[in-house]
């Protein structure tokens, strides 16, 4: 198989014209600000759908503001001007793109699929729509693009739960994306569609799991018309290193947990004690993803292929920890103290139990009640609620990810991981974090660098205000073991007083 050395990347994109959809999502601004940091290219087109009185101009605003460009943005701000905004929206006929955009848009060469719902608990109807119905407008876009050198459709790690262990190929899916997609126009009552699901999706956790393999089978469907590949992360979390280390996209899903646990709010977490978490680093897994790029585009140059290519992005290989270990080690070494948040309310650090009941006792005592009390506190002195919300939000996000949080699946890592990360030695796509001699260390270093990153970054607070908020928390911790030795010396007097009464 031919691995393109470095110079060939840059040389693969240059003055590229190149198509995102789900450019606002967490890998589609790192690819967006990957190819303007490192390759030349000519033009960016991102679908931006207009939503809450925001036309798709005013998103791109936003967009080109996102923490993700701070480093491009120092060094070349130009690059920015790159991106156009595409309205649109990938749930309507021909994405919902207007003619004299598409034709515009003839020169572009690449397309990203990486638009999908990310809610795992999406009502199958939109799910359906989006991750299916998305794919195939997408498709048929790509059809009309004289130019097209490859079509990347970002899936998941996670597309054929039903298997222990997943390699890099295409599996059959269990039901026709055609007739899915007839359901959504045949079944007009939500409530039957809804009672429909649990008998549908057998064998997946979820309707994201569920309609993520159906669009892999019609990617599958196009291999001969167009030149597509299939690139399945695992949970895609912060970056090693580039833009800059631990660099933390999203507050959504385990990112958001993390920086619950530092706030003080979230206290326990329900997994299993020998679940490894599978990450792919945001860098790691973009930098990838451009290579593969290139390799399906040589594949395809020597006609369609006999089976769909598909690379598959997964930690299992390298990165031995369970997630348990990860966690007690970043309480051990006290990285929560070390980057300790503005806004924390109680003292950071979190309880993890593979055992339901005292999951649920520990949520009710140190998540729920704190939050009621913090909550009608804050009621009393005239301030908006917060807390119980976001205790909420945090348990039934741990409820969906249940799935993930008894189950290993096996793999073989990530696809070419040698050939990759030899080829692409010294140059902007290195993957050096691979040969580390160190990964225990690499690791929980990332773990603190993400940290830093979710305060700066995420919470948006200033680097400056770290030491008074150490101080702070060192208060906080102080007063907290002196209310426990309170309640200690009542508890024993009290029995001490029982006895006694007891005796005489």
């Amino acid at each position: 198989m031919h691995h393109p050395p470095s110079g060939e990347m840059e040389e693969f994109f240059e003055d590229s014209e190149i198509f995102v959809t789900g450019g606002s999502g967490v890998v589609g601004k790192a690819l967006v600000e990957k190819l303007l940091r490192s390759c030349n290219v000519r033009r960016i087109y991102v679908l931006l759908r207009p939503r809450k009185q925001l036309t798709a101009e005013q998103r791109l605003v936003r967009l080109r503001q996102a923490t993700v460009f701070h480093v491009l943005a120092a060094q070349k701000p130009e690059e920015l001007d790159k991106i156009v905004a595409v309205p649109g929206d990938v749930s309507l006929p021909g994405l919902g793109i207007d003619p004299s955009m598409m034709q515009r848009m003839k020169g572009v060469s690449l397309v990203y699929h990486c638009a999908a719902t990310v809610r795992f608990d999406e009502p199958l109807r939109e799910a359906l729509r989006l991750n299916v119905g998305g794919t195939l407008e997408a498709l048929k876009f790509a059809e009309t693009l004289p130019k097209l050198r490859a079509f990347v459709h970002v899936s998941t790690f996670y597309s054929n739960p039903y298997l222990t262990r997943v390699e890099p190929k295409y599996y059959s899916s269990p039901m026709d994306w055609r007739l899915c997609l007839r359901l959504i126009d045949d079944i007009a009552d939500d409530g039957m569609l809804n009672a429909l699901t649990r008998k549908l999706i057998v064998g997946f956790p979820n309707t994201y799991t569920f309609t993520k393999n159906l669009a892999e089978s019609l990617v599958n469907d196009y291999r001969h018309r167009l030149p597509v590949i299939v690139y399945r992360p695992s949970i895609v979390l912060f970056a090693v290193d580039d833009p800059s280390p631990g660099f933390s996209p999203s507050l959504m899903g385990a990112m958001g947990l993390f920086a619950l646990v530092g706030a003080g709010i979230l206290k326990t977490v329900y997994l299993g004690k020998d679940i490894r978490l599978d990450i792919t680093p945001q860098d790691i897994g973009i930098k990838s993803m451009l290579c593969y790029t290139k390799m399906g585009y040589e594949i395809y140059r020597q006609g369609p292929p006999a089976d769909l290519p598909v690379y598959l992005s997964s930690s299992c290989t390298h990165v031995p920890h369970t997630f348990t270990q990860i966690a007690e080690q970043m309480d051990t070494l006290d990285l929560w103290r070390d980057v300790a948040f503005e806004k924390n309310l109680m003292i950071p650090g979190c309880h993890y139990t593979d055992r339901r009941w005292a999951y649920q006792f520990l949520v009710f005592t140190k998540q729920i009640l704190p939050a009621l009390i913090l909550d009608l506190l804050l009621r009393i002195f005239g301030r908006k609620p917060v807390l119980m919300s976001a205790v909420r939000k945090a348990y039934q996000t741990l409820e969906v990810m249940q799935p993930f949080m008894f189950n290993n699946w096996d793999s073989p890592g990530v696809t070419d991981m040698e050939s990759l990360s030899k080829h692409s030695e010294g140059s902007a796509f290195n993957l050096d974090a691979f040969n580390h001699p160190d990964i225990h260390g690499l690791v929980i270093q990332s773990c603190g660098n993400m940290l830093y990153s979710i305060r700066t970054h995420l919470l948006r607070e200033d680097p400056k205000t770290l030491g008074r908020s150490k101080r702070i928390l060192r208060i906080k911790v102080f007063l907290y073991r002196l209310l426990r030795l309170f309640l200690l010396y009542k508890l024993i007097l009290w029995l001490w007083r029982s006895y006694m009464a007891h005796l005489f």
